[in-house]
């Protein structure tokens, strides 16, 4: 075997599967997409020549995922799977899928056995009801310790934690089972952040000077960065941030300037953030984006021209910050707020100041009835995290201290700017989440290999993933076995508008089976469509 670092021998990547969300331009940019880019790049970077092996809907995707694995840096070849059978990932030891769904996966993995590979997921965000119900699924699939959900916080595992328990509760109180056996089989949930390219930043950054230049900034000017998205329904509701921004510009000599660089979430959130703007007339705003996504090098020139970077989010969504790690990874102090992974990414006193946050006292009996709406679709995801970030104070007086500190004091900002730039590039950079991914891969494989001869068994798909076996009580007999059929008229012979009209039908049916049993199916197909046809 040839040695990764002189520490883990090489075992087979896990197969990654794939979507739109990994191709640049493939959707509204926003943290998944760009966490699954990065995701993309960051298996290039562990396989190099090795092969890497893809899960996709789409084959014929195969070639634009192979050049953007290529762009990253991968030399090695390309293996592109459908969704047909679980059985080849045996030889992969592994599927990573970028979301909290392993609990699914798992049904679909019993053909090859439990332990026939691992379930390996990550968590984005988790307030929406479709990640919670995958989170709670953790707790009644057939998972096993040599699966696991990657968290990208402490404050996202926490979470994880508490729903995985509460389920386990749950079945403990209505079967009498047993809780130790519960925890037993539980997936492992190993906290490690998303990766960012932050030496790629670093080295991408232009002059302070000439970023200002580009972007008409003064240099005499104070200029604070937000970054990401400007939602006030999924990101944070900017009032209570411009109030104290207002506040902190009265007391300073040069101007105030909130550099807002993200895209708009809709027209009237971004009609309604600028009604706000003009009537906090002491800070100037200069406002990058808007219904289009940011370019990096604008990014870079907001980051260069900036002094400290504000982050002052009040938002569910948010479970790590992959704008805060790039603000670090550009060398900026931070201004944040106590909230989820951000406490995970500052270090308050060394890379910036963290501002306390608590839920108001309303929030705990209003939790459960804003989740009962969103949960049977009364009102949507944005809608309630809108609602619950209400709920959510942060501590601006100390925010406003904090600002002022930083702002009056340019030799405490660029030790803190250094600080974050270091922690960043050692915590958070490609390289070093290589690393962690390759030792929980070789974790991983380590248990199941060890893992219990019934645990290798195969075993048959759920009856509720197989439709034949759910609804065999629906034929004249439920027993009987199939038989051939009588010679059927060919497909092509049938009307052009019954072939046109099925076409799709038939595709779908076709691309779900190896070359060789399709022969059977379009007979099949054929006799069904035949006139008259019957049984023998």
């Amino acid at each position: 075997m040839i040695p990764l670092h002189g520490l883990f021998p090489v075992l087979p990547l896990p197969a990654l599967i794939v979507s739109s969300d990994f191709v640049p331009g493939g959707g509204p940019l926003n943290g998944r997409r760009l966490a699954g880019q990065q995701l993309l790049r960051l298996w290039a970077g562990i396989a190099q020549a090795q092969p890497i092996t893809l899960l996709m809907a789409q084959i014929a995707d195969a070639p634009l995922f192979k050049k953007l694995l290529q762009e990253a840096g991968h030399t090695g070849p390309l293996h592109a799977l459908p969704f047909h059978s679980p059985l080849p990932l045996a030889d992969v030891g592994g599927m990573f899928v970028a979301d909290a769904s392993i609990g699914r996966w798992a049904q679909w993995r019993r053909p090859a056995s439990q332990a026939a590979f691992s379930l390996i997921g990550q968590i984005h965000t988790i307030c929406t009801p479709a990640a919670i119900a995958q989170i709670t699924d953790l707790a009644t699939e057939s998972l096993a310790p040599w699966d696991a959900l990657i968290c990208s916080s402490t404050a996202g595992k926490a979470v994880v934690e508490a729903l995985i328990s509460d389920r386990e509760q749950q079945l403990i109180d209505r079967t009498g089972g047993s809780m130790a056996r519960l925890i037993a089989q539980r997936p492992q949930l190993p906290v490690i952040p998303l990766p960012i390219p932050a030496a790629q930043i670093a080295s991408a950054m232009p002059s302070r000077a000439e970023a200002r230049a580009a972007l008409a900034i003064p240099n005499n000017a104070h200029v604070l960065l937000w970054l990401g998205r400007l939602s006030m329904l999924t990101k944070q509701d900017p009032w209570p941030t411009y109030q104290m921004l207002q506040a902190v510009a009265t007391r300073l000599d040069q101007p105030l300037i909130l550099l807002e660089c993200g895209q708009s979430d809709t027209p009237a959130q971004a009609q309604h953030f600028q009604e706000l703007r003009n009537i906090c007339p002491a800070v100037q705003f200069l406002r990058l984006g808007g219904n289009e996504p940011i370019a990096e090098k604008i990014k870079y020139q907001a980051m260069a021209a900036a002094d400290i970077g504000l982050f002052l989010v009040d938002n569910l969504q948010e479970t790590f910050g992959l704008a805060v790690a790039e603000a670090m990874a550009a060398g900026l102090p931070l201004v944040a707020s106590d909230w989820d992974g951000f406490r995970d990414l500052v270090r308050h006193g060394i890379d910036g100041f963290l501002v306390p946050t608590r839920f108001a006292s309303s929030a705990f009996a209003l939790s459960t009835p804003l989740a009962w709406q969103q949960l049977i679709g009364l009102r949507s995801y944005p809608e309630v995290a809108g609602a619950f970030a209400q709920l959510v104070q942060i501590d601006m007086c100390n925010a406003f201290s904090a600002l002022l500190t930083l702002l009056l004091n340019p030799d405490l900002r660029r030790a803190m700017g250094k600080k974050a730039a270091e922690r960043a590039l050692n915590n958070f950079d490609q390289v070093v989440i290589k690393q962690k991914y390759t030792e929980l891969f070789t974790s991983l494989a380590e248990l199941r290999k060890n893992a219990s001869s019934q645990c290798h068994q195969p075993q048959n798909p759920p009856v509720a993933q197989d439709l034949a076996r759910a609804f065999a009580a629906f034929p004249s007999d439920p027993a009987q076995q199939p038989s051939p059929l009588l010679q059927a008229t060919p497909l092509s012979n049938l009307p052009s508008q019954v072939q046109e009209g099925r076409a799709g039908l038939w595709k779908l049916l076709l691309d779900l089976l190896p070359a060789s049993d399709q022969q059977q199916l379009l007979s099949e197909i054929a006799a069904k469509h035949s006139p008259m046809h019957s049984f023998k």
